[in-house]
């Protein structure tokens, strides 16, 4: 008798523990087969190259991750993320947590997370991009490149008020040095957005400051390197029920102390997901980047994508997909042009 109520209550101090405490697995794989094709023309002269791959990263970069969280009591929670980044066509070592590793609280004044995260401006950006915000969508082949989610960053999301939230991060470079007396690199992000019904809208905006990299025979890190860039973005969809709109506006600024060259870019992307049936969706999208220097038009770059997406089940699907992208000199007849035409398998779990 003694031993059976002593194994009861080792069950249910078990079942209490295992309530307050979880871990779990998720990831998905993704492989694309297609065929890949750079063109370039230079002076008049035209080259080109065509090539049929199998590779990865298609429609989602395919990952696998751990995630646990602890109920400590009063409605306070520890979190933790790791999450890397695989590539199924062609296995190569990776560090784990690449893409996310992070521990945090959470509770009634929000949560706040440190480690390797992502940072506002890119949710901001992933909630309303084109083409179901997929690794082919328009933009992401058409304005200019961030940090989407830097090592060392301390992040605060607030609680949702009536559909709204803000976040704030800081990522601190730790690239000091004091012999280059110019300071250490840092990564400043922030975004205010709107999830309601068909609603979705947001404004974010990320300072990246760059104090390190270049580094002269001496071994000081020289003037140049002391650089910032600043994206301000605005977007938004609106599900209409037979298609989601969407749209958005980013401008970049590009500075550089002791550099005569200052960068603004001024960049826009619109699209539509649209379901075409029980397990099939269409998404399409089409974006531009028109950069100056100094004032003066350095060049444009245009891209269109477009996306079928059937369910074969909750967790997998098949897909086609194409995007193509051009960037042409503005003060010339130059080009750079690329097109990628692709079918692909994703299971996630």
């Amino acid at each position: 008798m003694k031993k059976s109520l002593i194994a009861l209550a080792v069950m249910a101090a078990s079942g209490a523990a295992m309530a307050q405490s979880s871990v779990s697995v998720y990831g998905l794989v993704d492989i694309w087969l297609g065929s890949s094709k750079a063109e370039t023309s230079v002076g008049g002269v035209v080259g080109s190259a065509r090539e049929t791959v199998l590779n990865s990263q298609g429609f989602n970069t395919s990952r696998i991750g751990f995630k646990g969280t602890e109920d400590l009591g009063g409605g306070l929670k520890a979190n933790f993320t790791i999450e890397t980044s695989i590539s199924p066509d062609q296995p190569t070592p990776t560090s784990l947590g690449n893409r996310v590793a992070s521990i945090g609280l959470s509770g009634g004044f929000g949560s706040f997370e440190l480690g390797k995260s992502w940072t506002p401006y890119d949710d901001t950006r992933a909630m309303a991009n084109d083409t179901f915000n997929a690794n082919i969508a328009s933009s992401f082949s058409t304005w200019l490149a961030y940090e989407d989610n830097p090592n060392n960053q301390i992040r605060y999301n607030t609680p949702s008020f009536g559909g709204f939230t803000a976040s704030a991060a800081y990522a601190f470079g730790e690239d000091k040095n004091t012999a280059g007396a110019i300071g250490a690199s840092s990564i400043t992000s922030l975004s205010l957005n709107y999830a309601n019904g068909p609603i979705v809208a947001g404004v974010a905006h990320q300072i990246e400051n760059d104090k390190g990299a270049l580094v002269d025979s001496t071994g000081l890190r020289t003037v140049p390197s002391n650089g910032k860039a600043t994206y301000t973005l605005i977007n938004g969809s609106y599900d209409l029920g037979v298609a989601k709109l969407i749209g958005g506006y980013n401008q970049v600024k590009v500075t550089e102390v002791g550099v005569a060259g200052n960068a603004k870019a001024n960049e826009f992307n619109i699209g539509a997901d649209a379901p075409l049936g029980a397990n099939l969706a269409v998404g399409v999208g089409y974006s531009q980047s028109k950069v100056k220097v100094n004032g003066v038009s350095a060049f444009k770059t245009t891209g269109y994508s477009a996306a079928l997406k059937y369910n074969l089940s909750k967790r997998t699907f098949a897909y086609a997909a194409l995007t193509q992208t051009k960037l042409k000199d503005a003060a010339s007849t130059d080009y750079v042009k690329s097109n990628l035409y692709a079918v692909g398998l994703q299971h996630s779990f």
